[in-house]
């Protein structure tokens, strides 16, 4: 089994984190699914040509990747490092170079253990719908059927260097002793936060935009708001509802003033289980979500 963490897909509107990771969907070879779950994102050179013009660049991948590490890689030896991983991880590897304009797939790289490799080259590889012009983030969907194989990917990844979690000092070869939850059990279902969160949940699968204003905190809103003026609004609204898992359950919670913290599971929409966490701070008197993670455990 393999796992990574991911941000649920409402990162994509409210930007959970600026320099988080999240990838979703899958391709097919022959009948067969694969899933992708993680990626890297930069501007870097064209594969056959390492000194020349540099190019927005997309790596997705079925294993979760060592971001710690793979901060570390210059540019142009990202491919590279991509390439190792995938013997290593016997993960799929899928390279998305765009045009000089940013707007275009290009070129197309996919690789499947243990040795399939496909790979196009023309004005416009596939279908690349961006939530926003690549800047500081790359976020969009890209789909491309085929013959022999179909890909339909959902992507939101900086440009640059992924958020990875650090680690803490101790003595070498000390066990760290496993953390106490804080604050006092929620009820079960979550009590008054796992109404909030659910809440959002039916009004995002619903594509209910005020609904979801109504259930996030005021930081995350404003946020939202400002994103609602742009064309790529509605294109971003659907790629959140295409994201969002396909059941979910509140396994536990606590509470710790104004701040809630719940534990979920699930399935995603292609029946790959999912754990997470959601973090929630009461504004004025009503609980408002503020972050979720999840993590998705699929088999190669």
């Amino acid at each position: 089994m393999n796992a990574t963490a991911r941000l649920l897909p409402l990162a994509l509107l409210f930007a959970v984190t600026s320099a988080g990771a999240a990838v979703s969907g899958q391709c097919n070879y022959k009948g067969k699914p694969v899933r992708f779950v993680d990626g890297r994102a930069a501007m870097a050179p064209d594969t056959f040509d390492e000194k020349g013009p540099k190019f927005a660049t997309i790596w997705l991948v079925s294993a979760a990747l060592d971001h710690t590490e793979m901060n570390a890689v210059p540019v142009d030896k990202i491919e590279d490092a991509i390439t190792r991983h995938a013997f290593d991880k016997d993960s799929a590897e899928l390279r998305l170079r765009l045009d000089e304009t940013a707007k275009l797939v290009e070129q197309f790289y996919l690789y499947l253990p243990p040795g399939t490799n496909q790979s196009m080259s023309s004005n416009e590889v596939g279908s690349l719908k961006l939530s926003a012009p690549i800047s500081k983030r790359a976020s969009g969907r890209f789909q491309l059927k085929e013959d022999e194989y179909s890909c339909d990917l959902q992507f939101d990844l900086p440009m640059g260097a992924v958020a990875a979690a650090a680690a803490k000092p101790g003595k070498p070869g000390a066990v760290a002793a496993p953390a106490k939850p804080a604050g006092q059990p929620l009820p079960a279902g979550g009590g008054e936060p796992g109404k909030a969160y659910l809440a959002l949940r039916k009004a995002t699968l619903a594509g209910d935009v005020n609904g979801m204003l109504a259930h996030v905190k005021k930081e995350n809103a404003t946020r939202m708001r400002a994103d609602m003026g742009k064309p790529e609004f509605p294109q971003m609204l659907e790629m959140v509802k295409a994201m969002e898992p396909k059941e979910v359950r509140i396994v536990s919670g606590t509470v710790n003033g104004d701040q809630a913290t719940l534990k979920i599971a699930g399935k995603e929409a292609d029946g790959a289980a999912m754990t997470g966490e959601v973090q929630l701070v009461r504004e004025n008197g009503q609980w408002k979500v503020g972050k979720v993670n999840t993590e998705s455990k699929i088999s190669n």
